[in-house]
């Protein structure tokens, strides 16, 4: 079939200084495409295809440089591969100029994996890990061992901060990327993570329309439309979607929906506006985790007792109430405004809102806790805690204005970008109300629903403001240097006008770029980060509080080479030096201390033929607390160990995965296989490393099959995942345990018109 490719129209983009300027001609084509290749319509987003238009040539006296334009053209969009970072100050550079550990999983991954969350998507990057909770409700996450803060590291199409506490979709997202490490330039407050980036669809130069029908082996069902066209000036691409889910896991079943759309506006050929809004709900149990209350004491003789973990159970048992309900919905809305003023000189306008709503039951039980008053309940089994939490809420708001431009200083090229951002969080935060009640885990029976007393709130406020600049000197084609400076403003309140903590720091960040050949770079930067630490968990007695923020330094160096537009491979040694925050003996969340992350990454991406794809990422960590409080004895007497010394917490040695779709189309045209495992070393649990969760393989695989049917193309998909049926146990930190969900078989049915 012929399939008509197109440049994208509003968004392919050059960078200078790390800004997207938004501006490329109209560019068509007509392409001969087999019925099995994917036949999405290219977007923004899907870099994999993109081709750079070489600017006029220029002598060396000719005039000043002017912006390079980025086609993005859609010979084919099912590529593992992409050559373009949008996420950060790097927006809309080539990934070999970009001088950082950047992992993008394109739409062509999420499909042939049929990724449906956050963790699924992510697991394909090293070093990344569930953190505390189950991953039934919602993706928390940890990369290199740290959080990744759930109200300020993820972020729509690369700007606006939004809300991870709640299952983010991810049928309305073009790609995912994940940019580690400190980002304090172009961020402000993040932990040094890494900022999580989810690019909406955007919409397609003619009528494009796509009908999904989902299941899986658990009895989750679901549909999902996807619609795309251009009406002149202006164009749009709307996606709903409405699911039945259910995890395998008793009492777990709920529903989740979401309405979304990216619309554009191009009234002249230098002025692009757009507007994304997404509304997520999602309703489901929350299952029952263990939770290490009761723990051995430490005693000068024994500083650090074991801490006995339950055996893993049946992964389908849940001992929670099947009345534990966990409820939130999201909305999310961003606008934009790009003018090109000169063939130099770009300005944006960005503005949006991220509202979170929710009530959770959140519910533990000690293993090690074992009833002994009558009164309390059944003698002989454990206590299980039901938390209640209502009408929690969660409201970001951040605007961003910059100009960015190209000039010339004798034989070097500027790419400068100057710009000011404010981000205000508020949090309407309840108190948790606990009711206990007993319950045997091994064999569970069901628990009465009791009444909830209201709950107190702590309305905290977070204002980070920030003036930016940064700078890439080219010399040449083989040299680049970078540097950066951001002035902040940052201020944790109480809503109601009392100040908590206030700093005005400046940040730097700097280094170099050498690209001793065109498709090869070697890199190495420093770069300072403003940390907001995250509140007390659940699991403390100053649950919610907020603690001061702290600065953290990154060092990484590494080398890209990119043989192929399609194919890149990564790898980089990074230091990261950062304040240390956990929950101590006396079970407060403290801040004490600092943590250093030493490690090797390294990752494979992309086509290795043109049947033989691969996404392949691996790391090797070392994780500890290098200061803090010594060990002490109080006056009671009661012995405090030091967390000096001992291994961060829910922070795996080694981490790899693998990934690899083959297209037998020479044999039946339209069939692929794909499959993988993914590898998470052993893990402590707290930080005093009481006890160690073992590692485990996950192994996955799947197929497809693409056909032409009645003039439409359809395409059919099986995966299984966790297909030994291992028994693992997913999360842990903070002195919470979660198991792994049973192995799973999903399929979809999609057909393109």
């Amino acid at each position: 079939m012929l399939f008509r490719s197109r440049a994208y129209r509003t968004f392919a983009s050059t960078s200078l200084g790390g800004m997207s300027l938004f501006y490329v001609d109209m560019a068509w084509s007509q392409t001969s495409i087999p019925p099995a290749h994917d036949g999405h319509v290219v977007t923004q987003a899907t870099v994999p295809t993109s081709k750079v238009k070489p600017p006029p040539a220029r002598t060396a006296a000719s005039a000043e440089p002017v912006l390079e334009n980025i086609v993005v053209t859609g010979t084919r969009a099912n590529r593992f591969g992409t050559d373009v970072v949008q996420a950060g100050s790097f927006r809309g550079a080539k990934a070999l100029d970009t001088p950082l550990t950047v992992n993008v999983i394109s739409r062509a991954v999420i499909e042939t994996q049929q990724a449906r969350n956050l963790q699924e998507v992510l697991q394909n990057t090293a070093g990344v890990t569930v953190s505390q909770t189950t991953p039934t409700v919602y993706s928390n996450l940890a990369i290199r061992g740290i959080a990744v803060d759930n109200r300020s590291n993820y972020r729509l199409d690369g700007i606006l901060p939004i809300i991870n506490l709640i299952d983010i979709p991810i049928e309305d997202k073009d790609r995912v990327e994940a940019l580690k490490g400190a980002s304090a330039l172009y961020y402000g407050f993040t932990t040094p993570a890494g900022i999580i980036n989810l690019t909406m669809k955007r919409p397609t130069q003619k009528r494009y329309l796509e009908v999904d029908g989902v299941g899986d082996s658990n009895g989750g069902r679901g549909g999902h439309i996807d619609y795309g066209q251009t009406w002149g000036m202006f164009g749009a691409r709307i996606n709903g979607l409405y699911a039945d889910v259910d995890s395998g896991i008793d009492n777990t079943f709920g529903s989740r929906y979401l309405t979304s759309g990216a619309f554009d506006l191009k009234p002249t050929k230098n002025l692009t506006m757009r507007l994304d809004i997404e509304h997520i709900y999602k309703e489901v149990n929350e299952p029952g985790i263990f939770r290490f209350v009761k723990k051995p004491t430490s005693t000068v003789a024994d500083p650090y007792p074991s801490v006995t973990l339950p055996p893993l159970i049946d992964p389908r048992t849940n001992f929670g109430p099947d009345w534990a309900l966990n409820r939130a919905q999201e909305t999310n809305l961003l606008g934009t405004v790009d003018w090109k003023i000169t063939k130099a000189w770009n300005f944006s306008l960005s503005g949006g809102q991220s509202w979170l709503w929710r009530d959770r039951h959140f519910n533990y039980l000690d293993p090690n806790n074992i009833n002994t008053n009558p009164a309390a309940g059944v003698v002989g089994e454990n206590v299980l805690t039901v938390g209640n939490q209502q009408n929690y809420e969660a409201v970001n708001r951040n605007a961003r204005a910059e100009v960015a431009g190209t000039f010339r200083t004798g034989p070097l090229v500027h790419e400068l970008l100057v710009g000011a951002s404010v981000n205000v969080r508020d949090q309407y935060n309840p108190s948790t109300v606990n009711q206990t009640f007993t319950q045997d885990y091994l064999d569970p029976h069901p628990i009465d629903e009791v009444t909830y007393k209201s709950s107190v709130f702590t309305n905290t406020r977070i204002n980070d403001k920030g003036l930016y600049a940064f700078d890439r000197i080219k010399f040449r084609e083989w040299l680049q240097l970078l540097g950066g400076i951001r002035k902040s403003d940052y201020t944790e309140e109480m809503i109601n006008g009392a100040r908590t903590f206030h700093a005005t720091p400046i940040t730097y960040s700097y280094g170099g770029i050498i690209k001793p050949i065109k498709w090869m770079s070697l890199y190495g930067t420093y770069i300072e980060g403003l940390e907001s630490t995250p509140g007390a968990p659940t699991t403390a007695v100053n649950y919610g509080q907020q603690l001061p923020a702290a600065k953290s330094q990154q060092e990484e160096g590494g080398i890209k080479i990119q043989p192929t537009k399609n194919l890149l491979f990564q790898v980089a040694y990074f230091v990261i030096n950062r304040a240390s925050t956990y929950v101590n003996g006396a079970n407060m969340y403290v801040e004490d201390g600092r943590l250093r992350y030493r490690g090797f990454e390294f990752s494979l991406t992309g086509d290795l033929t043109d049947d033989l794809s691969i996404y392949a990422s691996g790391q090797a960590l070392n994780a500890k607390q290098i200061s803090g409080a010594p060990s002490s004895i109080s006056a009671s007497g009661v012995y405090t160990p030091t967390v000096v010394g001992r291994w961060v917490e829910n922070t795996p040695k080694y981490t790899a995965s693998v990934s690899l779709n083959y297209k037998m189309d020479r044999v039946i045209p339209g069939l692929s296989f794909n499959g993988g495992f993914v590898y998470i070393g052993r893990r402590a649990i707290d930080a005093l490393n009481q006890a160690w969760i073992p590692g485990y393989v996950l192994f996955n695989m799947g197929t497809s099959y693409h056909r032409m049917v009645s003039g439409h193309e359809m395409t059919f998909r099986v995966n299984a995942d966790n297909i030994t049926g291992k028994r693992y146990w997913a999360s842990t930190g903070a002195d919470l345990l979660a198991e792994g969900a049973p192995q799973v078989v999903k399929f979809s049915v999609a057909m393109k018109y």
